[in-house]
This record gives structure tokens, sequence and C-alpha cells, in this order.
């Protein structure tokens, strides 16, 4: 390391790639000399770069395909050809695709009755015409050739048919006691059609349980704002209108929700057009170096656990430059050692700015901050300017807590019948082995599901699931506008969609989706009761003027007391014997759902630039505290559970943390996403779910072949 200390004396700027070239380490001087490193032909890992491309060209096949979908139809050429359709010449729909409670609209090219390409929808406002990785990549997902084909019982392949004779049964029995020994374990969404079907399954079943749970989610963002004002309000940020933004462990740009909107936003407050515009001021708060830090005029590292005091004595600093903020109580929570100039600019910054200033906290942090940080941006005149707070309407929001008790009851035998809607919670639900134990002492297991995955796998019945491109359907923005989902294709195999089988479940008789979207949306959009409506709304993707009313309650600072004497921030440090351990969201596989999508895997990451793989992020400093290399493999045990990662250095990360990006090391996503990197899971568990510390870790001998592009 002598040679990298040296150089960080060295006054001139120095630009570099990578850690290994701002070092000059052996390898990198050796790869210097090389034009390609050895065995670039095919790497160690069992997929290796020409299964990729096979698999690939296994799903460009399935493009091409016009069979094999419901309903099964012969493929005949066109004698006379359609006039509507010119060999050749693409066709452009409307429609959207759902990310938990986030509404994308899109518009999709089509190629003779096949999706092409997917970009944003310039009329819907989470999108604004533009798309991002994930929504690209979901034509990949459409002909993926490991999607689910079959009904599956105890692994047995069976029919539709068999399933719905069972249901009958079950049918038969839960409506007669109510409900009782009956959950459904689903994924949030935002669908009118849905939520109404919810409702509808909850008449029927007055004593079933309902829960909803998320790997990624923004629980921790609705619940702070919960505490703050009395009401569970979804925020959304207006960064073309702040001219200073001070960023919390936030991601924005990247890996929070409404990232593509917030990209358009904030690149549009960034953008000099005369000689009369001023850029906007970004000041980022984080513990891993992040795409949102890049951008930042001023950045600070900082561990995750310390990020609640330093917003408490933001907040404090606040107050005393003269902003009317309630900040009874916050003292005894804030930390006072961070750089005092630092922490005064960006609350001179702010609080000059006020009615143009914005703070805003990442998913990671814990609700108290949120709560904290909803509280400064209404001192800061921000509310209806700079950020706007929405009612989750038609939407279900994640409950952890919930999902717990449904694990425990599940554990107890108090769970007859399990119908888990779509997630993959056998992999990423807390204690996720935990959860896979627990099903066994479920009678009835049916999970609805695109691939037979670790929970598929372990459960009674596995019913195949439509794709987003294949369906009929509706969504709310995070604003409340209204947007269809229209199919682009019929579906593939023998799925079906979410709202057609919670309505089987509710009612057990099947109703097309198409009938079940035009019954809500004659309620919730009037105008649709035409054909003239309903083809208006098909066109443009939304329906125009449906956004819901911006709300920004009172701050109720006693509460937000309470929750901090409850949960109080964390004032000590994390230490090279006691390291704080922070799970990150992947920008290739988000939770592990994108794992089996080969364009995503080849992605590199943005920040670190690895490709297939996911490791232990630290940086110089700790590396050389714990004695470890990079590549270098180590074990990281947290009482009786333990993991190994490969380390990656990476400077930007707070000292004494180590970064774990979740989503990888699935052993049931596919041929493409199988045994690609490692599992965060053992790790994650509900007392530790953001991040934690208690960390031992282990280093070993042996070190790691990492794909990385720089």
């Amino acid at each position: 390391m002598s040679s990298l200390k040296n150089k960080e004396k060295v006054q001139a700027t120095k630009y570099w790639r990578s850690y290994e070239q701002l070092a000059e380490t052996p390898e990198f001087k050796k790869l210097l000399h090389r034009e390609f490193p050895e065995g670039a032909s095919e790497f160690t890992d069992p997929i290796g770069r020409r299964k990729f491309m096979s698999l690939m060209g296994a799903s460009m096949a399935l493009a091409g395909l016009a069979g094999c979908r419901r309903p099964v139809e012969k493929i005949v050429p066109y004698v006379k050809a359609p006039e509507e359709i010119i060999p050749g010449v693409p066709k452009y729909y409307a429609t959207t695709l759902t990310l938990a409670t986030s509404a994308y609209g899109v518009l999709v090219e089509s190629h003779e009755g096949r999706p092409t390409k997917i970009e944003g929808n310039e009329l819907h406002p989470s999108t604004l015409g533009r798309a991002n990785a994930l929504l690209q990549a979901e034509i990949l997902n459409l002909y993926d050739p490991d999607r689910s084909k079959f009904v599956l019982n105890a692994g047995a392949r069976k029919t539709w048919d068999d399933f719905a004779a069972f249901w009958a049964g079950q049918y038969e029995k839960y409506t007669a006691n109510g409900g009782a020994g009956l959950a459904v374990l689903a994924e949030s969404f935002t669908s009118p059609t849905l939520f109404r079907l919810k409702k509808q399954f909850q008449r029927t079943f007055p004593k079933a349980r309902w829960v909803t749970y998320e790997s990624v989610s923004d629980e921790n963002i609705h619940e702070g704002v919960r505490i703050a004002t009395g009401k569970a309000l979804l925020p959304k940020y207006h960064f073309d209108k702040a001219s200073v933004v001070l960023s919390l462990d936030a991601d924005f740009l990247q890996t929070e929700s409404e990232s593509i909107h917030n990209n358009k936003s904030f690149a549009d407050s960034r953008r000099i057009t005369s000689e009369h515009d001023s850029m906007s001021r970004l000041y980022v708060v984080e513990p891993v170096f992040s795409i949102t830090g890049s951008m930042a005029d001023h950045r600070l590292s900082l561990q995750a656990r310390q990020i609640g005091a330093f917003t408490a004595a933001l907040a404090l600093e606040l107050k005393k430059q003269g902003l009317r903020l309630d900040t009874s109580g916050l003292a005894d929570y804030a930390q006072h050692d961070f750089d005092k100039k630092w922490l005064a600019a960006v609350a001179e910054d702010l609080r000059s700015a006020a009615g143009k200033a914005l703070v805003v906290a990442g998913r990671r942090q814990p609700a108290a901050v949120h709560a904290l940080v909803y509280a400064i941006n209404k001192a800061l005149g921000a509310a209806g300017k700079t950020v706007s707070w929405y009612e989750p309407v038609d939407k279900t929001l994640p409950d952890r807590k919930a999902t717990m008790a449904l694990i425990d009851d599940m554990a107890r035998g108090a769970v007859s019948t399990l119908f888990i809607l779509g997630g993959n919670p056998a992999y990423d639900a807390p204690s996720a082995s935990r959860f896979a134990a627990a099903m066994r002492k479920v009678e009835n297991s049916i999970h609805l599901s695109s691939h037979v995955n670790e929970t598929s796998s372990r459960a009674t019945w596995h019913l195949p699931r439509t794709h987003g491109l294949e369906q009929w359907g509706d969504a709310r923005a995070t604003d409340g506008t209204v947007s269809v989902v229209q199919p682009l294709i019929l579906p593939l195999y023998g799925a079906f969609s979410d709202i057609e089988v919670v309505n089987f479940l509710s009612t057990n008789t099947h109703e097309t989706a198409h009938a079940l979207v035009r019954k809500t949306m004659k309620k919730a959009v009037p105008a649709t009761s035409t054909d003239k409506g309903w083809r208006k709304i098909l066109h443009d993707g939304l329906a125009e003027k449906t956004g819901l009313s911006a709300k920004a309650p009172a701050v109720r600072a006693s509460a937000i007391s309470r929750a901090l004497s409850s949960q109080p921030f964390a004032k000590d440090k994390a230490t090279e014997k006691n390291p704080e351990l922070v799970f990150a969201t992947s920008a290739s596989v988000y939770d592990g759902r994108y794992a089996n999508n080969g364009w995503l895997q080849e992605l590199p990451d943005p920040v670190t630039k690895i490709a297939w793989d996911n490791a232990a992020l630290m940086n110089r400093k700790t590396a050389e505290a714990l004695g470890v290399a990079n590549r270098q493999i180590i074990t990281l045990a947290r009482g009786d559970k333990s993991a190994r990662f490969p380390v990656w250095i990476l400077p930007g990360v707070a000292e004494n943390t180590i970064v774990l990006e979740v989503g990888y090391g699935r052993t049931s996503s596919g041929r493409v996403g199988d045994n690609v990197g490692f599992d965060v899971s053992p790790l994650r568990t509900s007392d530790s779910w953001d991040f934690t510390t208690g960390v031992q870790v282990i280093a070993s001998n042996e070190s790691w072949m990492i794909a990385n592009t720089q």
C-alpha cells in the first residue's frame, strides 16, 4: 500500500478509473501489457459467455414465435395482409409496467405483434418519456426461456382445471368458516382493480389475513410520514424547483423509487440555458459511494447508523440560525462531533433557500429519520413546492412486522392454506431459511410466480404468472394518475394475471382481466364508460386529470419525540472491531427478481463496474485495518449466521463500513441467474434489515475472480 500512500501526496489532480490503477498494483501493471486477461474467453463461472449467448439466442427465438399462446391458433402466413400492419414498420402501444407501489407509463415498440423495445411515455408523470435499464430489460424477461410453463402440484405437471378442482373444495371450506386459517402473502401493488378485488376477497373471507411484503420497499418512508403527521403518505420530489438539495443516504438518481422522474427533474435543475440561469447545489451524506453521490457538489462520507444523529444536529443548527422548527428533545439524540463548518454551511444554504430547498432521506434510514425530515421540509417551506405528499390510494403498503407475525403463525401450524401472490419470500424474507421451514408446516401453499423459484419449489402448488406485457390491468402513479395496462401479446405460456387469480379465489369463477378492469375503470374514470373514452385511455396510456390533491398535514412534534425515545439514533461509531454492515439495492438485479436477466447481469454496476457478481465493498483504510485485500474471500459472521463474500475496495465508502448488495446468490432463478454472486439473506434478518453492527470479519486464503470492466 506504500505506493498508494505516496500517490496521495501528489499535489496535482490525478484521475483514475479503478482502485488498482490508482494503487498501481502488480496485477494492474501486468494487465497493462495484455490486451485481454487470462481466461477472458471462458470465465470460471458456470454459465460462461458462450452459454450466455446461446440463452440470449433462445430468448430472441421466442420473440419470433406466434404460436404456443392462449388461445391456441395455427400459424398461417398473411394471404391478404391486414392494412394496419406493414411488415418491417413498427407500431407503438402505450401501457404501464409496475414495480411495488410505482407505476411507469411506457411506449412499447412492436413488430408484427411482437414487443421489441420499451421507452418511457412522455405523458406519464413517472417516466416523462424516459426509461431505465430495468424497464428496457423487461423485453428479455418476457421472452425468458426459463419462465414457468406449467401448473405444478408437488412437482408434478398439472393443469389449471386441476387447480380449479382443488380450489373448489377449499372455497367451500373457507366460505363456511369465514376464512379462518387462510392467508395471502402478496407483493405491493398499485392497481385500482386489484385493490377492489382485495376488498372483495376480504368480504368473502372476513377471518382471512392479507399481508403485504417487499424485500426492497419504501416502508420506512411512509411509516416516518405517518409518525410525523398521523397519515402514511408517499413523497414525490420536484428537484427542478429546488435550488439547494440535501440527500441523506438517498440514491435518488439510481435505486430509490421514482428514479426515472428524479433523473429528469434533477437534470432540469442543473441545466443552464441562459446567462441568467443558475445550477442547483447538491449536498450528499451517505455511507456508500453512489451515482447520486458522484453528482454532489459537496459530499460527506458517513456511516448509515450516524445519519439519524446528523439529521438531529442539522435540525438544531437550523433552529439556531432562525428557522421556525420544533426541536424539543432533539439534543438528546444529536451527535455533535461532525465537521461544524460543514454542518453550518449546509444549514445556512438550506435556510437561505427556504421555499426552494429540499431534504431527501433514503429508504434505508429508519422511520424516525423520515419523520424528522418531514418536519424539516415543512419548516423550510418545501411542501407543495419542492416536494408533495400523496395518499397511497389503491396501493398496498408493505408491513414487515405483519410478515414476521405471519411466519410465526405458519411455524406453529395456525395457517392451513397460504397463497403467495408473486415475490420470493423463501429467498428474501427476513431470516429466509425460517420462512422456508415454516412453509413445511402449512398444509396447502400456492405460489403464483413467473418462474419456478426458491419459493415455488417448496410450495404445494405453483401457478404460472403472466408478464406485464401479456396482461390487462391498471395502475396509479405516486401522484394518483390512473393508467392502463394493456397486453402487447397473448400469454406465451398458460399463465394468468394477479387480477384473474385473486378474482377466482374470491368467487370460484373465472372472469377475464379485461372485463374486470373495464368494470373498475367505469367508476374510477367515468369517461371510459363509452367506447370512445376507453379507446382514448388505451391510446394515451393514462387518464388525464386523475391525479390526487397533494397533502401536507401539520407536524406532530410530540409523536416524533416518542418515536425517538423508543428507537433513539445511534450516537456511537462503528469501529474496525465492530464494523457496520449496510445492505444496498442492486442497480442490476434489484432484490433478485432480475437475476435471470442476462442483459442486466452483463451491465456493469454504475459505480463499482462489477458485472455478474456482488462483493463486500469497503474503503482502503477499512481493508487495511481488517488485513484484507481486493478479491480476497472473507466470512462475515453475526450470531450463529454467516456468509462468504469477496472483498472489493471502493473509495468513498464510509470508514469501518462494509456494504453488501442484495439479490445475488440465487439457486432457483434459471440458467442465467443460478449461483451468480453471494447470498446476503443469512445476515439480513428482521433486526438487521437495512444496516447493523456486531459483525465479525474472518479472512481466508482464498480469492475470487470478479468480472470488472475497469
